[in-house]
């Protein structure tokens, strides 16, 4: 993947890739993969800051941090490594907001040629007007 965050892996009762964003201020985030069914092949993606203040994970924050795209390289490149692990995985995330969505979705269609290098990515509009991505190993 092209410029993304060094990534710390961490297993508990969900896959976690941590990194650090380094943009106006250092905000440390984690990429969790959680499984949404029994068989264990579905997993749902969340970009999480973490709240050194009450030590939780945060799914509700805008960062503004200046460094949006390497944070989508980043993010994609967590969701390549676990695809290596796991490589009948299926990964699904949407944004927390509409215009994330769309921020999203404009981020992917133009860098969609490094990314299909690796990934396959499958958009589509719900009915609750959001996006839903789909991400899985290219096969």
């Amino acid at each position: 993947m092209q410029d993304s965050y060094h990534v710390q892996y961490q297993k508990s009762s969900s896959h976690q890739f941590w990194f650090v964003s380094n943009g106006r201020k250092n905000i440390i985030k984690c990429v969790q993969l959680d499984v949404m069914d029994s068989n264990r092949n579905y997993f749902h993606l969340s970009l999480l800051d973490y709240d050194e203040n009450s030590g939780l994970l945060r799914d509700n924050v805008v960062s503004n941090n200046g460094d949006t795209l390497k944070v989508l390289w980043t993010v994609l490149h967590c969701t390549q490594l676990f695809l290596r692990r796991f490589p009948d995985a299926k990964i699904t995330f949407t944004g927390n907001s509409f215009s994330r969505d769309r921020l999203f979705r404009r981020q992917i269609n133009s860098n969609l040629a490094a990314i299909a290098e690796h990934l396959q990515i499958q958009m589509q509009e719900s009915k609750e007007n959001c996006i839903i991505f789909n991400i899985s190993r290219r096969k």
